[in-house]
């Protein structure tokens, strides 16, 4: 929400612009960067206005052995200007643009942070088959506005509109994501996506001064709950809720995200290794 979104805004103020190469999308030109590895993919997907550089705590610190590549969606960090409001659909569209022209062929592990998640899940879903396994570092869950109106029966929904209303006040003209913030749709999951390893990361720490009730104790209580809902219906779904980080995972514990990420690639190479032999015609 517009609290999340301002953080991000003014931390990227103090972050040095350096180059990085650009392709070309239908909507305009993406910035990316890739480190190349091993066999394994592995694409990042950031929280909105963050840009690639919202994976900077974790960057250099990722193992050796994948393929890392991270993006700035239209509009965020050295991309190309967005145009109006943008729907699920256009983001997906955007990261098949991306790994098209990047000559990606093999499913990809898709680590993704805040509203990145979304388009996380419904790449997932779209293109089955496409993802291996998924890591998602506290991620947008549509079910934020739940724990407003819980906690604030009474003036939560005044609470929620009045939020909307600064968000789009705030992202005029610049902000193409709000449409797809605020669609509160119940989020794809293991009906839609399939039967593929997801870990969870939930931040659940409680500022020293909560400002809402969304982030007080129980505000929290309740995040990393319907977090562990989520991620715990997939059969290999993987839920870590941790007190000692806020929304930012990466950065206030990026020792956690680089290790769970490191456990699903050696899953995803095992699983490989496992199934592969059976797709090779036996010699006569």
């Amino acid at each position: 929400m517009l609290k999340i979104i301002c953080a991000v805004f003014f931390m990227l103020l103090s972050l040095q612009v350096v180059a990085s190469p650009t392709l070309k999308t239908e909507g305009g030109s993406i910035e990316y960067q890739i480190k190349e590895g091993g066999d394994t993919v592995v694409l990042f997907d950031a929280g909105a206005l963050s840009g690639m550089a919202g994976w900077d705590p974790i960057w250099n610190r990722l193992p050796a052995d994948i393929t890392a590549i991270r993006f700035s969606r239209l509009g965020e960090g050295n991309s190309g200007p967005c145009v109006g409001q943008r729907n699920a659909a256009d983001y997906v569209h955007e990261v098949e643009q991306i790994l098209f022209a990047l000559n990606i062929k093999t499913p990809v592990i898709y680590v993704a942070h805040s509203l990145g998640a979304a388009t996380a899940r419904n790449f997932a879903a779209t293109h089955k088959g496409q993802v291996a396994a998924m890591l998602m570092v506290d991620p947008e869950n549509p079910r934020d506005i739940d724990i407003v109106l819980k906690l604030n029966p009474d003036g939560g929904q005044q609470e929620i509109e009045t939020i909307k209303k600064s968000d789009y006040a705030a992202g005029k003209g610049k902000w193409c994501f709000l449409d797809m913030m605020w669609d509160k749709s119940t989020a794809k999951g293991v009906a839609e996506i399939g039967d593929i390893p997801v870990t969870l990361i939930a931040g659940v720490k409680v500022p020293k001064q909560p400002t809402s009730a969304f982030d007080s104790a129980e505000g929290r209580k309740l995040w990393g709950q319907y977090q562990s809902e989520w991620v715990t219906r997939f059969p290999q779904g993987k839920a870590i809720v941790t007190e000692k980080s806020s929304h930012f995972v990466q950065d206030d514990e990026p020792e956690l995200v680089v290790s769970e990420l490191i456990k699903l690639v050696n899953k995803v190479k095992v699983d490989h290794k496992t199934i592969q032999p059976s797709s090779v015609p036996q010699a006569k």
